[in-house]
């Protein structure tokens, strides 16, 4: 056992979080932890790890446990060079080979072996050996590797990256300490995909304890092995990873739902007694009896379900065939970011764009929305193309001094603050949350306050740059169903495994300056990096000897499974554009039906006005079935 909870409890003025914890947490186990926003999820990673004390309770660890937390927001890390940093920044190992130093450099001026600096020796050589800190170095170049970071970046100094950049050298600092116990808040928020896998590999292999909480369910259920929630300032432990949690959940829900009624009918009919009797002399002891089952009667807890948004696809105006064309493109900062681009995206596409984290995939997307212009090269909007643009930095798509009211009238001026009231109460902003400044939103109401405002307006080309990075996993379920309904052109930057996998039906890859197509499917090109991956754990002589004997027949298979899935992305790209179109046509049809059946009735012949608008909403309605069979002739007739 690493460590003991018992009774750990936690209020906040007087607002409870949660109560009367007890658990343990033992090696090897990798646990997901859930549970809605307000939970008090962060706050029991921040007691885990000491950096908070609970209001009660107490937390027992066992001597010598080396905790590493890494919270969802950087507070303070050490500066310099960056592989220094993450080396000087890794805990006990490194604070074992300074005081090794410390004491040898005192052994030779005294030039004798005291017995109390021989055993302080002794035991910061014990501690070496555990955390592995004689190859400190080579050991953070690998994970900072892993983690994405280049050679040369390995010498730069840690003032010159962002935020995120520094969130995932604190990260490599914390797997460099070699813990017993990792806490992690949120740990793919920074990560790109490549570094993502690796991190997925470091876990998988992570021989000591893990508590991790975040948004990413493909995430969750490759590293975690229990679930554990946090619900109505209670804790539930749940076994198996978190698609097994989400299953039982709801077997569970559905179970509490039933007792739930069943305790309030027998509430109801105890009461409609006492009611009734309370009065009658000769009931007296009956009426008694069943008021002491009502005292015993508890209500049952039943599942606290999270409020969800309601999103609804914008408008879809028709654009012509070709929505953008790029010719022999080029953009440069101070480097170049790519160059020689020359690509089509046509309507219906949807297409995924993936790439390491400053590669210049939202360098692509800003040239694709028109918000920068190419340093060579043409960038060419098709006709009548709508762009709707969702940037990864969002706090520059809003102005921080207006309300949430004012940002969606400024965008939509011809809507009454009734009908933007409602519309936003789609996005989790109701009654006061309407009036509040920008400024003080959270990460999650950004989010869908920028996406509120995207989706008002007719769009036929979305251009989403990591739109679910703050959202949490209900979130991020509606958006990509109302994103699966959308029949306008898609492109998608994103890291979120399960929406590039359900939306996204060809890839551009941006690496080392140029964008190509990907000859596969999302989850083919995820298997191929978390492959990658698994080599960098690898030994050399273990790699050799399984690569040698397969290396041929792998090329073999991925020639012949690169020719079949490029037939197949074809077809299923036209059956998809095909499926998107019938689906829009249905209800046009259905309602073209109804009218023609009401055009026989005596009481709109007899109408002429009513008669009127029937016979414009059937020629409006005609007219676009007309086009989308044209269009589906169109991708039908396609080779």
């Amino acid at each position: 056992m690493l460590l003991s909870v018992n009774g750990l409890g936690l209020e906040f003025g007087s607002d409870e979080i949660f109560s009367n914890m007890t658990f343990n947490i033992n090696p090897g186990e990798r646990v997901a932890l859930v549970g809605v926003n307000g939970a008090g999820k962060t706050s029991l990673l921040r007691i885990l790890s000491g950096e908070l004390e609970p209001s009660s309770g107490k937390v027992s660890k066992s001597g010598n446990l080396r905790v590493g937390y890494l919270p969802q927001q950087i507070s303070e890390f050490p500066g310099g060079v960056l592989l220094e940093a993450v080396c000087a920044g890794s805990g006990d190992g490194a604070e074992a080979l300074s005081r090794e130093e410390e004491l040898h450099a005192i052994l030779e001026k005294e030039g004798s072996g005291d017995a109390s600096i021989l055993a302080e020796l002794a035991k910061v050589q014990d501690k070496i050996h555990s955390t592995e800190a004689y190859n400190l170095e080579s050991k953070a170049q690998a994970v900072l590797s892993g983690l994405g970071f280049s050679k040369e970046e390995l010498k730069m100094d840690l003032s010159s990256f962002s935020g995120g950049w520094k969130m995932r050298a604190m990260l490599g600092a914390i797997l460099l300490n070699n813990p017993d116990l990792i806490l992690l808040d949120e740990p793919t928020n920074h990560l790109d995909l490549d570094a993502r896998l690796w991190l997925e590999e470091f876990l998988r292999r992570f021989k000591g304890a893990a508590w991790i909480i975040s948004h990413d369910p493909a995430f969750l259920d490759r590293v975690t092995n229990r679930v554990v929630e946090i619900e109505f300032g209670d804790m539930k432990t749940w076994g198996g990873n978190y698609s097994f949690y989400v299953k039982e959940k709801l077997v569970q829900a559905e179970y509490l739902q039933k007792q739930a009624r069943k305790v309030e009918d027998e509430r109801e009919k105890l009461e409609r007694f006492v009611r009734k009797f309370k009065a009658t002399e000769s009931k007296r002891f009956q009426v008694r009896s069943r008021e002491k089952m009502l005292e015993k009667l508890e209500a049952v807890a039943t599942y606290r379900s999270p409020k969800r948004m309601i999103i609804r696809p914008p408008d879809v105006p028709r654009s012509g065939t070709k929505v953008l064309e790029m010719q022999n493109v080029s953009r440069a900062y101070d480097k170049t970011v790519f160059s020689e681009v020359n690509l089509e995206i046509h309507r219906g596409d949807r297409i995924g764009i993936v790439g390491r984290n400053g590669g210049g995939k939202s360098t692509l997307s800003r040239l694709f929305a028109g918000i920068e212009d190419p340093t060579g090269g043409k960038v060419i909007k098709g006709t009548g193309v709508k762009i709707g643009y969702y940037s990864q930095e969002i706090d520059l798509q809003l102005n921080e001094k207006n309300t949430v009211l004012q940002h969606v009238h400024n965008i939509s001026p011809a809507r009454s603050e009734r009908e933007i009231r409602s519309y936003l109460g789609r996005y989790l902003f109701t009654g006061d949350d309407v009036m509040k400044p920008i400024s003080v939103l959270s990460g999650g109401e950004t989010s869908r306050l920028a996406l509120a405002g995207i989706l008002i307006k007719p769009t036929n080309f979305l251009i989403l740059d990591e739109p679910t990075n703050h959202l949490d996993i209900f979130s991020r379920d509606v958006l990509q169903e109302a994103l699966s309904n959308y029949t306008g052109t898609l492109v998608l930057i994103s890291h979120d495994e399960r929406l590039l996998s359900a939306l996204a039906e060809t890839l551009f890859v941006v690496k080392d300056g140029r964008i190509k197509a990907f000859a596969g499917n999302f989850s083919e090109y995820v298997e191929k990096l978390r492959v990658l991956a698994d080599q960098q754990f690898k030994k050399p002589d273990e790699k050799t000897n399984q690569e040698s004997g397969r290396e041929a027949e792998k090329e073999r298979k991925r020639k012949e499974a690169a020719e079949r899935n490029k037939a197949y992305k074809e077809r299923r790209k036209k059956e998809k554009r095909i499926e998107r179109i019938e689906k829009k046509m249905q209800p046009y049809e259905t309602r073209r039906k109804e009218i023609e059946s009401l055009f026989a009735r005596p009481e709109v012949i007899n109408n002429s006005q009513l008669l009127v608008e029937l016979q414009k909403e059937h020629s409006y309605l005609s007219d676009e079935i007309t086009d989308l069979e044209e269009q589906w002739m169109e991708i039908a007739g396609e080779d």
